[in-house]
């Protein structure tokens, strides 16, 4: 067992018989005080629905810290937050603690569903890549994709957990280490790196203030015809389930009762202003029909 993970034992031992905590008096749903720790690598789409939360209900009072996913989900398995707010879901580590001491899992909503891209800048020719290629390049192959330079987000990113899903196990070629998925289309930008990686979502917003960067569109195997297709990166591609690196953005409760936490993460999850807020964003909403009209 790592280190990490004796550490996370620790907190998960400690915060076992805390999950029954009785709701404070006079708490409804739309009304109370909660921390709540937020994922950074989605915080700029989260926030301003946090704080249209509060302005619409008379009496909610949040506290919100946006952080590293790792740290998030230690504070809520600490009980140090009421609900965080993440993309992705629980590392290994953190279910099989979970299983093996009978913990149950969190009651959780989905948000939305977001997308891991591959960023480039305008004068990269690079436009296309295999899965097949992507993996073996985040596994540490020397393949033709390994010959660029890389950024990638920290180890306690969310996105770096969806990597090394990606590679089946741990990323291994070489790359720039930046904090977060914005930060890594910065550099990509800067010209000190050829390939970024991040969030669908990030690379829309910056894309439109850069209109010359490119997300890499991604070589799979069509399962219904057997051909080989190209696919980008896109709201309809996630909801078709064709591009490949989708990104879950999860709601994470640490108490199970219809509460103020329970109220806030629910609104987001579900009411139309913020779910429209993340189809404009170019993501796609957690509770929502999508209907997909099919070009003539």
């Amino acid at each position: 067992m790592t280190r990490w993970s004796s550490l996370l034992l620790i907190v998960l031992l400690i915060i076992a018989p805390g999950c029954k905590q009785e709701q404070p008096q006079g708490e409804t749903l739309f009304r109370g005080e909660a921390s709540i720790a937020c994922d950074q690598e989605v915080a700029q789409l989260i926030v301003p629905q946090l704080d249209s939360f509060v302005l619409y209900h008379e009496g909610a009072h949040i506290k919100l810290e946006a952080t590293t996913a790792l740290e998030a989900m230690r504070q809520l398995l600490s009980g140090r937050v009421r609900a965080a707010i993440v993309a992705r879901d629980y590392l290994p580590q953190e279910d099989s603690l979970l299983r093996a001491y009978s913990i149950e899992p969190h009651k959780r909503f989905l948000i939305a569903t977001d997308a891991l891209v591959f960023v480039t800048a305008g004068q990269t020719a690079l436009d296309t890549a295999s899965d097949e290629i992507v993996r073996s390049t985040l596994r540490g192959e020397r393949t033709w994709l390994a010959k660029y330079r890389w950024s990638v987000p920290n180890a306690s990113s969310s996105l770096a957990a969806h990597l090394r899903t990606i590679a089946g196990g741990a990323v291994r070629m070489a790359a720039l280490a930046v904090p977060t998925g914005d930060s890594t289309i910065a550099v990509v930008r800067q010209g000190k790196s050829d390939i970024g990686v991040a969030l669908l979502s990030q690379y829309l917003r910056q894309k439109a203030a850069e209109p010359s960067l490119r997300a890499l569109r991604i070589v799979i195997r069509d399962t219904a015809t057997g051909d080989r297709i190209a696919v980008a990166p896109h709201a309809a591609t996630i909801v078709k389930e064709t591009y490949p690196y989708r990104v879950p953005i999860y709601g994470y409760l640490l108490e199970t009762a219809r509460n103020f936490p329970y109220g806030v993460i629910a609104s987001i999850a579900q009411e139309p202003r913020p779910q429209r807020a993340m189809l404009n964003a170019g993501i796609v909403p957690g509770y929502a029909k999508i209907q997909l009209v099919e070009p003539d």
